[in-house]
């Protein structure tokens, strides 16, 4: 009984161990994909009192600490890498974001000239080393506090650059009815319905078109971090023309008809040799048939009519020929469009697309 009461107590910690093992996992795998930002410390031009470097310091971490990510204070930083105190340059941006496992590194600096202060954050990707934004304001003949109030404004403009970047890109998904429509994102060719890509957040015109049907043009506003779902239902454009063989049809009864105007034209003022016409009284004296042919409206007519056909048949078959020309050209920009990377840069992100 005792080794049956064993048995079951370690069977039952089993599922306890698992459940320990897996918690830190899911943990550490949320926290590496969450954004974390090392506030580097702070690099003062000119004279500057030591409360008064703590004070602008304090409104920039503050600012930035109320963002939905994390933040290295500049003590972490230079606990974590000692020369982060005189970071300026890409590499050292690399360094200290790796030592400290943040995906961005945030630099401040002032310029103090008597009573003039210009305050510049910078916003630096910590994988590449290179700047993504920048808020640089000053004033003149103002104080610390001011100056203060110039730090916090920067800290809310790279709060909200960071808090866009955590929620990721904006992403546009077009459909249309029929399916096969190209989109165009403010004039550039971007693919075919259904449609789903990244795009950058802003005012964005939408245009859907479709050979045969109307094209639809729609303003939309992307939210940073949000899907946009848009919806077109196209009309079908009314055909002035006839399709390409009704062309070929038209061509071909116009051709008839002016070999038909010819023919009647060469019988004008001849006999007209049809049965009993030109016998009896229909013949005169010198033996010529009284009645002639009279065919100048037949051909009037005829060549009228085979002309108005020729004339439609070419301008159907040209028509459509530009079509197809048009078609294969703007297949072919797709697909160089599609091959070409595109770069777009927005308040919160950095898009490339492409085939690589």
């Amino acid at each position: 009984m005792a080794w049956a009461l064993c048995g079951s107590l370690a069977m039952a910690t089993v599922p306890v161990a698992v459940a320990a093992d897996g918690a830190p996992a899911t943990a550490a795998a949320q926290a590496s994909t969450r954004l974390r930002a090392a506030i580097l410390p702070l690099a003062v031009d000119g004279e500057l009192a030591e409360g008064d470097r703590d004070a602008l310091l304090g409104e920039l971490v503050g600012g930035l600490q109320r963002g939905d990510f994390d933040v290295a204070s500049p003590a972490d930083v230079l606990a974590a890498d000692a020369k982060a105190d005189d970071c300026g340059e890409r590499r050292c941006y690399q360094r200290v974001a790796k030592a400290t496992g943040a995906s961005h590194v945030v630099r401040a600096s002032v310029v103090v000239r008597d009573r003039d202060y210009d305050v510049s954050v910078e916003l630096v990707d910590g994988k590449s080393g290179e700047v993504v934004a920048r808020n640089k304001q000053g004033c003149e003949i103002c104080g610390v506090v001011d100056a203060g109030a110039l730090m916090a404004s920067a800290a809310a403009t790279l709060r909200t650059k960071l808090d866009a970047l955590a929620q990721g890109p904006s992403v546009l998904s077009v459909r249309s009815e029929p399916d096969g429509a190209e989109v165009t994102v403010d004039g550039e060719l971007v693919g075919v319905t259904p449609l789903e890509r990244p795009i950058i957040a802003g005012k964005r015109v939408v245009r859907v078109s479709k050979d045969g049907y109307i094209a639809v043009e729609r303003e939309v506003t992307v939210v940073e971090g949000v899907a946009e779902d848009i919806g077109f239902e196209l009309e079908k454009m009314p055909s002035r023309l006839p399709k390409r063989p009704w062309g070929w049809v038209s061509l071909g009864v116009g051709i008839a008809g002016v070999g038909v105007a010819a023919t009647f034209a060469a019988l004008d003022d001849r006999p007209f040799e049809i049965g009993d016409a030109c016998e009896g009284g229909n013949v005169d004296a010198r033996g010529r048939c009284r009645r002639l042919w009279d065919t100048d409206w037949i051909v009037f007519g005829t060549s009228l009519a085979a002309a108005t056909l020729v004339t439609l048949g070419v301008a159907v078959l040209l028509t459509s020929a530009g079509k197809r020309a048009r078609a294969g050209k703007r297949k072919a920009d797709r697909g160089d469009s599609q091959r070409r990377a595109r770069v777009g840069v927005g308040p919160g992100s950095l898009v490339v697309q492409g085939r690589f």
